[in-house]
């Protein structure tokens, strides 16, 4: 019997002391880690990690071996915590008379003289090390010993410091260093208990029958170690005792209603699919499925192991429609039980949010079960949809329904959830060296992973993008990849990564011509060790477009001229300023009623009323204005429904403006005479190729000279969407008919490309996840070291997406008495403390413009001014939940707020607006 004084958590709470002993701690996460094993996990997980391990054939079979092992670490994850370095350890808030009583228990039990440990070593012997350690010593191998070291979230990054735990911190193990002392005899004893009660609970009667795992399947149980900690830590399912309590006696009991409290539905199940027709209709109300729509479903059901689909298709083919019924069949074909399903941007998340939430709760409603959706991006707790579903309800009186488990809202947890509609960052962070790490492998390893608008991501994320791909590959996680514009070479290297993490040899694998070359619409996938495709779809008749080039310099010239004629002019600029300026001088010539302006730098909620506006009046099925001019910048392109009549273009990447002529009469309405030809005119291009500064700084001047060039005067869509793009960024060496000096310009700016290509891919490496491993040769040690730490999700974000420093602010408005948002004229200031006024502050967020972050000097002054601000003048903010960690700033009555030597102007109409001081 372990010792029963053994402390694992200590407090003292309005006065009274509570703790829980270490045996009892270990006893509740063995349970827990029972419950997820059989409740959690999804099929598919449970076979993979069977599939990782080398283990005897004893007559048990692999699951029964693999759930033993799970036991195994849950039982032995705190043994680190059976020594004196820990055992005499101050808590971190409790009065040091807790910490003596306790210790005088442990001396009254045969720990002597414990109360004299000399502890100024002991922060070099963490408990998860000296876990990893005592298992060491036992004979217990480092593949399975560093899931126990990593089970706070980072295993060791050396095998050594196990060797200079045992030559140099002796002590802090077992007190003295002279084995054949009483106290040490006494720890060591101590801890065999443990190490034995691990090994009996397991059935594993020698070392030799703790199966080997693979450095993959050893990071997936890494993670549900850490879950089941977790849970089994949380006071609100496994509450502390009283200190004089020594045990519990009904343990059945205390599992029970803890589980009840945190668990709140099965992994979903599905059989089979019905008829594909039947089964769109049911889920979307369609008659009848589309053929490109009909073939990814089929691919799927044709597929024996299916891995890696991609999608390439036009603009509003139903392609979410289609990876939503495909991801049924890849649930039931790999025995996943769940979806990720990942986007560019926030505003894209929110609004496919909606959408994944009807299919699932059609879904739900089939099955008769419930099950859990999560949207998950900085601002997610924001979107009154998600806010809306039901929390921790009585599942039994609610079968066929989505709800949200609240324990998974924590930002480490928030991955592990069922269903997930999220930012692709994400994704991208399953490769990024980053503490608890594991647990976002556990969740994506439960899932199907859906990425969308793939043509959206640059160069820098699709580093991480294609690790990503290949640790799911290991993982034999089906992935399904939208885009209504691929290049050859990025739609293979996508393939390529996929194939690599399933370990098969790259050069060896037969490539079909079609799934090499420029067949458009395509679905290519990939079926075993088979890379197969389908590409036999007859689509409706092109669209063809006219294009103009004009010069920016004429651009209110066109304006006024396009606006003579009834219908709606949509203009997409490269930047916000200019789309600011634009409107200004619209808004004088034409009127204000004229001009609707949308960019990133309205205030949120601005932004979102805005957003529905248009959708209101150039969307489908709409009431639509006779004369309307909408001006916008790249936040037009991203999934808004739009259809505009006519369309005026800042020239971009070939495939930005392919998806921007995606909102050039998009639907079949009625249009004017003067609009039945759909016509994009294209501003700055130039003879000499050269663009703005601000173009340079936000798209790749090589790209944009190579789509200058090959912007031909028609457009037919589908049709020459691959040519056009794989021109652009496939055919280098294609005969380019310039002028010598031309020539040799654009060849300059090819060499800066890749020069830049390479620095990115080097600074991706600094952080990114090594590819993973298929021999058993390497453990968990190492596999998180990084040169400088990513302490916070925001810096994650910012690694994976090579982002600039932005900060972002809460805006409102002083008014004559507090202070409000810009749209109310209501004091919220007096009722801070309430959380649904503090929720709507939360809401008003503003992006500061990038010239008051850009360069770290800068960045560090405005960060001190504002927190400085804030100290003196909204310190209650940190008081609220909703609220804690948010900077803010108080706009005058004139909406002025003077920052970091800048002028910020909010303007209702344009706007965050700044001028220098």
């Amino acid at each position: 019997m372990i010792n029963k004084f053994l402390w694992a958590k200590k407090e003292e709470k309005r006065g009274l002391f509570k703790w829980l002993s270490l045996r009892q701690h270990l006893e509740d996460t063995k349970n827990v880690m029972n419950g997820l094993w059989e409740h959690f996990l999804s099929a598919g997980q449970k076979k993979f990690i069977v599939d990782s391990m080398i283990f005897e054939n004893n007559g048990k079979s692999g699951e029964k071996i693999a759930k033993n092992l799970s036991i195994f670490l849950a039982i032995t994850h705190d043994i680190g915590k059976c020594t004196p370095a820990f055992q005499t350890m101050e808590g971190y808030s409790n009065p040091r008379d807790l910490d003596d009583y306790l210790v005088e228990r442990l001396e009254s039990s045969g720990f002597y003289d414990l109360k004299n440990f000399d502890r100024v070593t002991a922060n070099k012997s963490h408990h998860a090390l000296a876990g990893q350690s005592i298992l060491s010593w036992f004979g217990v191998k480092d593949d399975v010993g560093s899931i126990i070291g990593g089970h706070h979230g980072k295993p060791i990054d050396s095998k050594g410091l196990i060797e200079v735990q045992k030559n140099s911190y002796g002590a802090n193990y077992f007190q003295v260093e002279n084995q054949d002392n009483s106290a040490h005899k006494k720890w060591k004893e101590e801890q065999k208990k443990i190490f034995d009660w691990a090994m009996e609970e397991a059935e594993f009667f020698s070392i030799e029958e703790i199966p080997k795992i693979s450095q993959e399947g050893a990071f997936i149980l890494s993670g549900l170690l850490i879950m089941a900690d977790w849970i089994a830590s949380n006071e609100e399912y496994f509450p502390l005792i009283g200190i004089e309590a020594l045990e519990i006696e009904d343990q059945i009991c205390r599992f029970k209603e803890a589980w009840v409290k945190w668990y709140k539905n099965d992994c979903i199940e599905i059989n089979n699919l019905g008829g594909i027709n039947d089964v769109f209709n049911n889920r979307f109300g369609f008659d009848s499925p589309n053929e490109i729509q009909k073939g990814l479903v089929e691919a799927v059901e044709e597929a024996q192991e299916p891995g890696i689909i991609i999608l390439e298709a036009p603009m509003g083919i139903g392609k979410t429609e289609a990876a939503l019924v495909a991801t049924e069949e890849l649930i039931y074909k790999t025995n996943r039980s769940g979806l990720f399903f990942g986007l560019p941007t926030q505003a894209t998340s929110n609004g496919m949010f909606s959408r994944v939430e009807n299919w699932l709760e059609n879904l739900s409603r089939e099955l008769s079960t419930s099950t859990s959706i999560r949207l998950v991006h900085s601002k997610a707790a924001l979107n009154e949809d998600f806010t809306s579903l039901a929390k921790n309800i009585d599942l039994d009186n609610n079968e066929g329904s989505v709800i949200t488990n609240e324990w998974f809202s924590g930002r480490k947890q928030t991955v592990l959830d069922d269903f997930i509609v999220g930012t692709v960052d994400q994704f991208l962070l399953t490769t990024l060296k980053q503490k608890h790490l594991a647990l976002r492998h556990l969740g994506f390893t439960k899932k199907v992973v859906v990425i969308d608008e793939v043509h959206a991501y640059d160069i820098y994320m699709m580093q991480y993008l294609n690790q990503a791909l290949r640790w799911m590959g290991a993982y034999k996680v089906p992935v399904i990849i939208l885009s209504a514009t691929l290049p050859i070479n990025r739609r293979m290297e996508l393939i390529e990564n996929y194939m690599r993490g399933r370990g098969l040899k790259w050069k060896k694998l037969k490539k079909p011509d079609e799934v090499i070359s420029a067949v458009y619409p395509l679905i290519s996938y990939t079926d075993g060790d088979e890379i197969k495709f389908k590409n036999d779809f007859i689509l409706s008749a092109d669209k063809e477009v006219k294009v103009i080039r004009e010069d920016k310099k004429n651009l209110i010239d066109l304006i006024s001229k396009l606006y003579e004629n009834e219908g709606i002019i949509g203009i997409i600029l490269n930047t916000v300023r200019d789309s600011q300026d634009l409107a200004k001088e619209c808004q004088e010539k034409f009127g204000a009623d004229a001009i609707e302006l949308l960019h990133s730098n309205f205030i949120a909620t601005d932004r979102v009323q805005r957003e529905n506006l248009l959708l209101s009046l150039v969307s489908k099925n709409t009431d639509r204005p006779k004369r309307k001019i909408i001006i916008g910048t790249q936040v037009i392109e991203q999934s808004l429904d739009l259809d505009f009549d006519v369309m005026i273009s800042e020239l971009c990447p070939i495939d930005l403006l392919i998806q921007r002529i995606g909102r050039l009469q998009r639907h079949k309405i009625n249009r004017t005479d003067c609009y039945k030809i759909p016509t994009l005119y294209v501003v700055g291009t130039n003879d000499e190729f050269k663009y703005e500064e601000k173009a340079k700084a936000i798209y790749d001047e090589y790209i944009l000279m190579r789509s200058q060039y090959f912007l031909p005067d028609r457009i037919k869509i589908p049709e020459d969407i691959p040519t056009l793009v794989n021109k652009v960024y496939e055919d280098e060496d294609r005969e380019i008919n310039l002028k010598d000096e031309l020539l040799s310009f654009m060849k300059e700016s090819c060499k800066k490309r890749k020069t830049e290509l390479s620095n990115k891919e080097q600074r991706a490496k600094t952080f990114r996840l090594d590819k993973p491993d298929t021999t058993f040769k390497k453990t968990l040690i190492g596999l998180l070291d990084t040169p400088v730490p990513i302490d916070t999700e925001e810096i994650g974000y910012a690694r994976v997406r090579d982002i600039e420093d932005t900060i972002e602010i809460i805006a409102l408005k002083k008014l004559p008495e507090g202070y409000g948002s810009f749209a109310e004229c209501i004091d919220l200031s007096k009722d801070i403390d309430n959380p649904s006024t503090a929720k709507i502050i939360a809401k008003e967020t503003l992006r500061l413009p990038l010239v008051l972050s850009r360069y770290p000097k800068v960045f560090e002054q405005t960060i001190k001014e504002l927190e400085d601000y804030n100290k003196k003048y909204l310190l209650n903010w940190q008081r609220q939940t909703w609220l804690r960690g948010s900077l803010g700033i108080i706009f005058d009555e004139d909406n002025t707020f003077v920052l970091n030597g800048y002028k910020l102007i909010y303007d209702n109409e344009f706007g965050l607006l700044y001028e220098r001081m």
